[in-house]
């Protein structure tokens, strides 16, 4: 490390604060350290450096003479990798990240727990969930979650209403799925622990399973009220009267009161998504007035008789 700027190494300039210097280091450890790049030889220079880097910097009295003598920094220090006295790796772990202390740098295996001190390992193994570091070798990692998987099925507008039971083939294992009623199209469901399995024992992904619906010829659904639409007569529509009304439930009849209007709704209560510990839904049924394409003699004249009435 002879003649290196360390403030560099870093990334910080000579007027930081002690603060700014370990948050540069956290910064700088993560994206070099073998676990996260394993197998790079460049990384894992740059890792060593940015440790040497902070085992200078930050120790107070390591970085005034460092910034007195500069480059002759570990010339003066007399061997042991430029510190003072030929100490050979005073950088403490504990000031870093709170727990034991530990000289030796972070390539040292000689910590002793009895003198207070820990192995780095196990401080970089809570930095980064597991594999602590040694200088040159990796260890295997902890127990790591497996990824979500994604899973597309189609159901029937009947089923979305009602909801249904499905048994699914994903990723090797049957998946069992309830699909609540008033499920509406591109739906996603997400089932904790079916997605891909983990690693070294960690928990498996989530399954995230979208639904599509296949649309009704008569209904459509928004939230838990179904609408649909249904041809009036137009007498009916005029006179008032009843008509018949298709629903989920059955048949049901819908009582038109006279001079009904076209695109009018009208509601049914209660005949929408029925769901267990929830307020049914309605159905909304919207009028669609029939005229006739043609209209015999007799027809004719009593509505050109009912015209002048009304004008």
């Amino acid at each position: 490390m002879a003649g290196k700027d360390f403030y560099k190494t870093l990334g910080v300039d000579k007027q930081a604060t002690a603060d700014e210097i370990k948050k540069a280091y956290r910064r700088k450890a993560r994206q070099y350290h073998p676990d996260v790049k394993p197998d790079d030889k460049a990384a894992e220079k740059k890792f060593k450096e940015v440790n040497a880097a902070y085992e200078v910097l930050g120790d107070e009295k390591k970085r005034r003479e460092f910034d007195t003598y500069g480059e002759g920094f570990q010339q003066r220090a007399g061997g042991g990798r430029g510190f003072p006295g030929g100490q050979a790796g005073g950088f403490d772990f504990s000031d870093l990240f709170g727990g034991a202390g530990g000289g030796g740098g972070c390539g040292a295996r000689n910590f002793s727990s009895r003198g207070g001190q820990g192995d780095p390992s196990d401080i970089f193994a809570n930095l980064f969930g597991g594999g602590g570091f040694q200088q040159g070798a990796r260890q295997a990692p902890g127990p790591q979650r497996g990824g979500n998987a994604e899973h597309q099925v189609e159901i029937e507008f009947a089923e979305a209403v009602r909801g249904t039971d499905l048994k699914l083939r994903v990723d090797n294992q049957t998946v069992n799925v309830k699909v609540p009623p008033g499920t509406v199209n591109e739906a996603r469901l997400r089932l904790k622990g079916k997605g891909h399995p983990g690693t070294n024992h960690g928990p498996a992904g989530d399954l995230i399973l979208t639904i599509k619906v296949r649309p009704d010829s008569v209904f459509t659904m928004q939230g838990r009220d179904l609408f649909c639409q249904v041809e009036v007569p137009m007498t009916t529509a005029l006179l008032g009267g009843k008509i018949e009304v298709p629903t989920f439930s059955g048949k049901a009849m819908l009582k038109i009161q006279e001079g009904a209007q076209n695109g009018q709704k009208m509601r049914l209560r209660g005949k929408g998504v029925q769901a267990s510990g929830a307020k049914s839904g309605d159905q909304i049924v919207e009028l669609k007035i029939v005229l006739p394409s043609a209209l015999p003699p007799e027809a004719r004249k009593l509505v050109e008789e009912l015209d002048q009435l009304l004008k």
